[in-house]
């Protein structure tokens, strides 16, 4: 009975392991974490990271270059932790938003804007100037335009620009994946088209869409599908089509949660199609800051919030954990005991 009794923990604590190993606790140790745990991992480690000194050097390396943009993005980060700017500095960032948004100053840069997004000074112009076009069906259209002249001259056509345009168009219910609704990825397929043509793509994720938009164009067809008399299956392979549309969806709902612009200035951060989800899921739970998130703490801590330990693997550990001390504990308590049993003998009476 005493031997089965001292046995009894290590027995049951291997007899537990046994089970849990049978599980397969390892095989997908790591999970999806839940929005609640997501905001508070990412609200750790924004406190770690965002302090006074840390504000003051950031702004004044932002001032010196004159980045409104990222100047914005400090001043938002700073409110949330309940910091301020220093007085000087604040006086600085008075004087150049009076600068950037004098009449004079935006009538000019809304041209140039509206003229080439690319030699846009800030993303709040883009915003306010560029956008609004690119987001309605003429931004589409335009851009079928250019590539079906590509095509009637003999040059060479854009097939990634006209993928997105028909994805955008919204041309079939085989194109967008998620019932048939253009508006669902038109921002998603706006912000790849503006991405791309200010170079935030990264070359991973643009291998990536140039793979989806091998779509068997016929760029002869492009003109007189875009006057209706031709449909869009005889132009593209619309079911390869609809991958390109999955990617535009989940750019949709960054851009739903955040705005256009950010979601423009965050496609430096996606390499494939797994990262467009996984920041999809960043920005449901972070809303309009997943800019100022990801500039603060990078890609790769942001994305490490997004899951956790599963609780059969943390399980798993422990009992692995529980039964080796068990069998170090048996043989240190061996060991000690027969030490001492010479250690008694070797000493006089």
């Amino acid at each position: 009975m005493r031997g089965a009794l001292r046995a009894s923990p290590f027995l049951l604590s291997t007899a537990l392991l046994i089970w849990s190993l049978n599980q397969s606790p390892f095989t997908r140790p790591f999970v999806e974490a839940a929005p609640a745990q997501i905001e508070r991992s990412l609200q750790r480690a924004m406190a770690r990271q965002v302090s006074a000194d840390w504000l003051a050097a950031e702004l004044g390396h932002a001032l010196e270059a004159r980045d409104l943009d990222r100047i914005e993005t400090l001043v938002l980060v700073a409110e949330d932790h309940g910091l301020v700017p220093l007085r000087e500095q604040q006086e600085e960032i008075e004087a150049l938003r009076a600068d950037s948004s004098g009449f004079w100053a935006t009538t000019q840069n809304c041209a140039l804007c509206m003229a080439d997004i690319e030699s846009c000074p800030s993303l709040a112009l883009m915003g306010s100037c560029s956008i609004p076009f690119e987001l309605t069906p003429l931004g589409d259209a335009n851009a079928l335009r250019r590539a079906g002249l590509a095509a009637w001259e003999g040059e060479p056509v854009d097939k990634l620009d006209v993928s997105l345009a028909l994805v955008g168009l919204g041309a079939t219910t085989a194109v967008v994946v998620t019932g048939g609704s253009s508006v669902t990825v038109k921002a998603g397929a706006t912000v790849l088209r503006l991405a791309r043509r200010m170079g935030t793509l990264t070359p991973s994720f643009m291998r990536t869409l140039a793979r989806l938009s091998d779509i068997s164009l016929r760029g002869d067809l492009i003109l007189p599908y875009m006057r209706g008399s031709v449909p869009a299956s005889r132009v593209v392979d619309t079911a390869r089509l609809s991958g390109l549309g999955e990617v535009a969806t989940d750019l949709s709902r960054v851009a739903a949660n955040t705005s256009v612009t950010d979601t423009v200035r965050l496609m430096r951060h996606v390499d494939d199609t797994a990262d467009a989800r996984r920041l999809a899921r960043v920005s449901e739970v972070t809303g309009p800051r997943t800019a100022a998130v990801f500039d603060l703490l990078g890609k790769q801590r942001v994305f490490r919030a997004l899951v956790r330990l599963s609780d059969a693997a943390i399980a798993a550990a422990a009992l692995i954990y529980l039964t080796l001390l068990q069998i170090f504990l048996y043989i240190a308590g061996r060991a000690g005991l027969a030490l001492y049993r010479v250690a008694i003998r070797r000493l006089p009476r």
